[in-house]
């Protein structure tokens, strides 16, 4: 599996993976400010629109979950991944 970039911006990268016919999301942050917030799911959500399909993350720690609530992600299960941690799925539109 190999991570993809396709929105690379100054202040941070998002990269599609695509596992099991799922688009699965990534994010470099390098710099978060009010309006990168805004930049960032405005271009996260014209990349869902374009990508036609759920968009789709693993979450393994509070302050990333925060960050996808706050995007509209939603949970969607619980999760024991292959190295034996349990991570939450959370899907997006």
């Amino acid at each position: 599996m190999t991570k993809t970039p396709v929105a690379c911006q100054p202040d941070y990268t998002i990269y599609y993976e695509y596992w099991e016919q799922k688009i699965w999301t990534h994010t470099d942050v390098y710099k978060w400010t009010p309006r990168v917030a805004k930049e960032f799911a405005q271009v996260h959500g014209l990349l869902n629109i374009i990508a036609g399909q759920p968009f789709y993350c693993l979450v393994d720690n509070p302050k990333l979950e925060k960050f996808v609530k706050k995007l509209g992600y939603k949970f969607l299960t619980d999760v024991t991944c292959i190295d034996n941690i349990q991570r939450s799925i959370y899907k997006y539109g």
